[in-house]
């Protein structure tokens, strides 16, 4: 059966670059799970600790979406430098009562007038420099994926892509390279985004529906405070994907705000099993009960209005009790029934 579909003798595992491309210097697919299958599914993370310099599959380890799933290990030392510059940033130089006032700031949408503090404005260059330099790998890298899904090295399979932060950017990276290309209509499945730094604006996202076949999920945090200040030398009015849904009217976009889940811009990993479990994602061994939005019964989900969708409401889960996955466990079968 797989070799009707060509995906005998295909497969990521083990891929590495040949040579180097641009200034890449890290890339190459790793399995989350073992075998063969008809669908192909790659994470992707956003930054790592230095205390788990080569961990970027703990994020995923309970990932379920298919029987064949990688996750992608590009430019670490670049994602470590950002994920000890988070860490500080979060954990030490920003006081939690500073973090919880910003979060309101931009929640009553007050960004024109929003003054950053000055101690955070102090030690402002300890996140610009490996967020920037982060953030031009992470397209170079999502173009690189392009060219690696264009020359079929996963076979003819639909593959879904599904990544966090910079993972998410190479994602939207690789979508812009895709739409750009002949022959790639309906390569992509799924395309997962969360805690996305790019321009919410329609315009960037439409060419997406001619290389996407399934849906593409937004998942954000109206509070990030975080993304929103590594955006601060751009127009206060910039929009951002990691902050606010997208306002394209197509089948395939589905909003989902996780503000009630994602505290701050670091839960996008520390929470991803219950970010899963949200989406609609199965996890560990249970099958795949598909992604959310796949009834066509609603395009957004918002965390103040919840109870009134019909896809987490049908299964009586409610945003006070998403902190807990064991409480949203029931989400996942829910959506068998949609």
């Amino acid at each position: 059966m797989t070799s009707l579909f060509g995906a005998a003798g295909a497969g990521l595992t083990g891929y590495k670059m040949n040579k180097r491309v641009g200034a890449i210097e890290q890339f190459e697919f790793c399995p989350i799970t073992h075998g063969n299958h008809l669908h192909v599914a790659i994470a992707i993370s956003g930054w790592l600790s230095d205390e788990q310099p080569d961990n970027f599959h703990t994020p995923w380890i309970n990932l379920g979406i298919s029987k064949e799933q990688y996750y992608l290990k590009w430019e670490s030392k670049y994602l470590i430098a950002l994920g000890n510059a988070l860490e500080y940033l979060l954990h030490g130089a920003v006081t939690m009562a500073t973090q919880e006032a910003l979060k309101h700031t931009i929640l009553a949408g007050l960004l024109a007038a929003l003054t950053w503090p000055a101690t955070l404005l102090s030690v402002a260059g300890v996140i610009d420099n490996p967020w920037g330099v982060a953030m031009q790998r992470a397209k170079e890298v999502g173009q690189q994926l392009a060219e690696v899904l264009i020359s079929k090295q996963q076979g003819n399979r639909p593959v879904t892509l599904i990544g966090f932060s910079l993972g998410a950017k190479v994602i939207f990276n690789c979508l812009e390279e895709l739409a750009k290309r002949k022959g790639t209509e309906g390569l992509i499945e799924d395309a997962i985004l969360l805690g996305t730094p790019v321009p919410a604006n329609p315009a960037n996202w439409q060419g997406f529906s001619r290389v996407v076949a399934g849906r593409i999920i937004n998942g954000y945090c109206s509070s990030d405070w975080l993304l929103r200040f590594v955006y601060r030398t751009a127009s206060a009015q910039i929009s951002i994907a990691g902050l606010q849904p997208i306002a394209w009217d197509d089948r395939r976009m589905i909003n989902i705000d996780l503000s009630n889940v994602v505290a701050g811009h670091l839960d996008y990993s520390k929470k991803m099993d219950t970010i899963l479990k949200i989406i609609g994602v199965s996890v560990s061994d249970t099958p795949s009960s598909g992604l959310a939005g796949k009834s066509g019964k609603t395009d957004v989900i918002s965390s103040e209005d919840i109870k009134k969708e019909p896809i987490l409401a049908v299964a009586g889960v409610t945003a006070e009790k998403t902190d807990n996955v064991d409480d949203v466990e029931v989400a996942s079968e829910a959506f068998d029934d949609l």
